[in-house]
Protein backbone atom coordinates (compact mmCIF):
# COMPACT_ATOMS: atom_id res chain seq x y z
CA UNK A 1 0.00 0.00 0.00
CA UNK A 2 1.20 3.47 -0.78
CA UNK A 3 0.23 6.49 1.24
CA UNK A 4 1.42 9.31 3.47
CA UNK A 5 4.20 8.31 5.86
CA UNK A 6 4.05 9.10 9.56
CA UNK A 7 6.99 9.52 11.93
CA UNK A 8 6.80 6.55 14.32
CA UNK A 9 8.25 8.54 17.23
CA UNK A 10 6.32 11.82 17.07
CA UNK A 11 3.24 10.79 15.07
CA UNK A 12 3.70 13.74 12.72
CA UNK A 13 3.61 13.53 8.93
CA UNK A 14 7.04 12.98 7.39
CA UNK A 15 8.19 15.56 4.89
CA UNK A 16 10.85 15.42 2.20
CA UNK A 17 11.99 18.57 0.40
CA UNK A 18 9.02 20.51 1.78
CA UNK A 19 6.44 17.94 0.66
CA UNK A 20 4.62 15.12 2.39
CA UNK A 21 6.57 11.87 2.09
CA UNK A 22 4.81 9.09 0.19
CA UNK A 23 5.79 5.45 0.50
CA UNK A 24 4.86 1.95 1.65
CA UNK A 25 2.47 2.23 4.61
CA UNK A 26 2.06 -1.46 5.43
CA UNK A 27 4.38 -1.32 8.45
CA UNK A 28 2.78 1.72 10.01
CA UNK A 29 -0.69 0.26 9.40
CA UNK A 30 0.30 -2.95 11.18
CA UNK A 31 1.74 -0.97 14.09
CA UNK A 32 -1.42 1.10 14.38
CA UNK A 33 -3.67 -1.97 14.37
CA UNK A 34 -1.62 -3.76 17.04
CA UNK A 35 -1.23 -0.79 19.39
CA UNK A 36 -4.55 1.07 19.21
CA UNK A 37 -7.29 0.50 21.72
CA UNK A 38 -10.76 -0.47 20.59
CA UNK A 39 -12.83 2.65 20.11
CA UNK A 40 -9.85 4.90 19.27
CA UNK A 41 -10.69 4.79 15.56
CA UNK A 42 -14.24 6.15 15.57
CA UNK A 43 -15.16 4.89 12.08
CA UNK A 44 -14.20 1.32 13.08
CA UNK A 45 -14.80 1.02 16.85
CA UNK A 46 -14.01 -2.72 17.01
CA UNK A 47 -10.58 -2.28 15.40
CA UNK A 48 -7.63 -2.35 17.78
CA UNK A 49 -5.20 -4.97 19.04
CA UNK A 50 -4.83 -3.35 22.46
CA UNK A 51 -1.24 -4.56 22.85
CA UNK A 52 -0.78 -2.33 25.90
CA UNK A 53 -3.20 -4.49 27.86
CA UNK A 54 -1.02 -7.56 27.30
CA UNK A 55 1.67 -6.22 29.62
CA UNK A 56 -0.25 -7.07 32.77
CA UNK A 57 -1.07 -10.68 33.45
CA UNK A 58 -1.58 -13.68 31.21
CA UNK A 59 -2.08 -12.91 27.48
CA UNK A 60 -5.28 -14.12 25.82
CA UNK A 61 -4.65 -17.20 23.68
CA UNK A 62 -7.13 -15.90 21.09
CA UNK A 63 -5.35 -12.54 20.72
CA UNK A 64 -3.00 -13.49 17.85
CA UNK A 65 -5.87 -14.80 15.72
CA UNK A 66 -8.01 -11.74 16.37
CA UNK A 67 -5.18 -9.38 15.46
CA UNK A 68 -4.41 -11.40 12.31
CA UNK A 69 -8.03 -10.94 11.19
CA UNK A 70 -7.84 -7.21 11.91
CA UNK A 71 -4.61 -6.91 9.92
CA UNK A 72 -6.08 -8.76 6.97
CA UNK A 73 -9.13 -6.52 7.11
CA UNK A 74 -6.83 -3.50 6.82
CA UNK A 75 -5.01 -4.94 3.81
CA UNK A 76 -1.85 -6.17 5.57
CA UNK A 77 -0.75 -9.59 4.30
CA UNK A 78 0.04 -11.91 7.19
CA UNK A 79 -0.08 -15.60 7.90
CA UNK A 80 0.61 -15.58 11.64
CA UNK A 81 0.88 -13.20 14.55
CA UNK A 82 3.15 -14.52 17.29
CA UNK A 83 3.69 -13.17 20.77
CA UNK A 84 6.95 -14.36 22.29
CA UNK A 85 7.40 -14.98 26.02
CA UNK A 86 9.50 -11.80 26.29
CA UNK A 87 6.60 -9.72 24.92
CA UNK A 88 7.91 -9.33 21.36
CA UNK A 89 5.16 -9.37 18.73
CA UNK A 90 6.05 -10.79 15.30
CA UNK A 91 3.92 -10.59 12.17
CA UNK A 92 4.85 -13.36 9.75
CA UNK A 93 3.97 -13.28 6.08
Amino acid sequence: MKGMLIDSITGDLLTEHGRIAIGDTEGQTAEAVVTTMRGDIKEHPLLGGEAGRLRAGQPDVMWPGEVRQMLRGCGVDCERVVMETDGTISIER
